[in-house]
């Protein structure tokens, strides 16, 4: 999993076999099987969930692992005193819960139109998810035969929408403390607040509180001081350096795509050179605090239209939250409530708040 940013959530589309059941008529054929393994492994998790009293009394984790979970049970009582709605998830672990959690998106190679997915009570969806490496990769591989980007990814944690009570996967108690009350104030922050249509304006939005209510956590559960906040915020510029350089590629790209002067083929050779040659040099040159691991990132595995388009799901528009947080005088509760007023109802989450900012509209391809 790509440690820089942090783990994907994955919003699985169903939740249990009889849900998946009573979906199926209103399905196409080709998703049926789809839905029935996605319903028999998420049935398989959720059945697997212990309490955490009884995984604690077990004496089956390690001192370490025990840490993370009384850091958990913290978080979700941190969130809930700062104004933060109150879930059951994560009172579970999944312990003897083995599997990886893959993640399956696909883009047009010469614009950035996603494949989507329908599917009955959720709607459309901009991914899939597997719980086998085997299944993610033959989907993967009928997206490459239809001449489609593709990406694949681990997820490291897991939401059923509410559905159900979220466990604590294995793999969440060995993060440090910056990403796991990242991931649990994100989906919080879900809870709290959630704009019906919107994959992008959705996970941008808790991306976004997240990160900001789990530096806020640090500093005011270990003082101003704390090493691992120190940690935290110089991680979070690197980030933010990262998150610019991935934005101008996008942007570079998109005109690339619509500029009439070129013709497909020699489009897709400067795609090749912009990803291959000057993606890695420019992040090589950036100002980090500690380029390593970005460096490495961006040589490994594959560059493409659906690698950027599942960076944009969770990082688009930053500066327009940061505006109205700032408006708010930092108060995230405050943040939240405001956030749902301006896009209550609006066809365009994104649009209404860049107004309500004061902001000037900006064209979808220049986010």
């Amino acid at each position: 999993m790509d440690r820089l940013t942090p783990p994907a959530r994955l919003k699985l589309p169903l939740t249990l076999l009889t849900l998946v059941l009573l979906g199926l008529s209103l399905t196409p054929g080709c998703r049926v099987g789809y839905l029935v393994r996605s319903g028999y492994f998420q049935a398989e998790l959720l059945l697997s969930r212990e309490p955490v009293a009884e995984v604690r009394a077990s004496g089956t984790l390690s001192e370490e692992a025990l840490t993370r979970l009384d850091l958990v049970a913290d978080v979700k009582a941190w969130g809930r005193e700062m104004g933060l709605s109150a879930t059951d998830n994560y009172e579970t672990v999944a312990v003897r819960w083995q599997r990886q959690i893959w993640n399956v998106s696909a883009c047009e190679p010469l614009s950035f139109t996603p494949r989507t997915w329908w599917f009955p009570i959720v709607g459309t969806m901009p991914y899939l998810g597997y719980f086998r490496k085997e299944d993610a990769e033959a989907r993967a591989e009928a997206l490459r035969e239809d001449e489609l980007d593709v990406y694949v990814r681990t997820a490291g944690a897991y939401s059923t929408l509410g559905w159900f009570k979220d466990p604590i996967l294995p793999q969440m108690l060995t993060w440090d403390d910056f990403n796991l009350a990242d991931t649990v104030l994100h989906e919080l922050a879900h809870a709290t607040l959630w704009v019906p249509g919107s994959v992008k304006f959705n996970e941008s939005f808790a991306n976004f509180v997240g990160e900001i209510a789990a530096l806020r956590y640090l500093q005011e559960r270990r003082g101003s001081h704390d090493p691992e906040l120190a940690r935290a915020i110089g991680r979070m510029e690197d980030l933010r350096v990262y998150r610019a350089l991935q934005h101008a590629l996008y942007q570079e790209l998109s005109a690339l795509y619509e500029d009439p002067a070129l013709s497909d083929d020699e489009k897709l050779a400067r795609k090749q050179e912009i990803l291959t040659v000057e993606w890695p040099a420019r992040v090589a040159a950036a100002p980090f605090n500690d380029p390593t691991k970005f460096v490495e990132a961006a040589t490994k595995g594959v560059w493409n239209n659906a690698r950027l388009m599942q960076f944009k799901t969770y990082n688009t528009h930053e500066d327009v939250f940061a505006a109205v947080l700032e408006q708010e005088d930092g108060d995230i509760l405050r943040f939240i409530e405001r956030v749902g007023e301006l896009t209550r109802r609006e066809r365009d989450p994104f649009a209404a708040l860049r107004r309500g900012a004061g902001l000037p509209e900006e064209p979808e391809q220049a986010e």
